[in-house]
């Protein structure tokens, strides 16, 4: 009797060790980060200009705000509105509509202690300017 309530216990306990250690290994990203982004826009001029991420996340989803300063289009706000964490990788997406531009932003990164880095695919589409798509670079430090 005892022998069979092991058997039935232990796929319980092995299931629950498994989770634990996938909770371990995640990599936890919540807090404000801040750092720079640099791209290069359509029409070959680099640029570069400050960044702040805030992330919230809970379990391997995150939600947040990225805040950054292209040249010449003032101070952007790009709303995560869905996002995974996993192990060290980070991937997230949002989109911002504007009164005359949208801006969607896909990001695909890597995270190390403290530091996070990637790049994210910008695309943004101006009722004066037409659509423009360029891909940034972004590396943040934890505050």
């Amino acid at each position: 009797m005892l022998n069979k309530r092991l058997w039935l216990l232990l796929p319980i306990l092995s299931l629950a060790i498994v989770s634990a250690a996938g909770c371990l290994s995640r990599s936890n990203v919540s807090g404000v980060w801040k750092g720079s982004i640099e791209s290069t826009d359509k029409r070959g001029h680099k640029w570069q200009g400050p960044a702040e991420l805030t992330l919230n996340q809970n379990g391997g989803a995150i939600t947040g705000t990225l805040v950054f300063t292209p040249p010449q289009a003032g101070r952007v706000q790009v709303p995560i509105t869905s996002g995974v964490v996993s192990k060290d990788s980070l991937t997230f997406s949002g989109q911002n509509n504007l009164p005359m531009a949208s801006v969607e932003i896909t990001f695909h990164g890597s995270v190390s202690g403290t530091t996070l880095s990637g790049t994210a695919d910008m695309t943004s589409r101006s009722v004066i300017l037409g659509p423009a798509t360029e891909t940034a670079s972004l590396s943040l430090q934890k505050q």
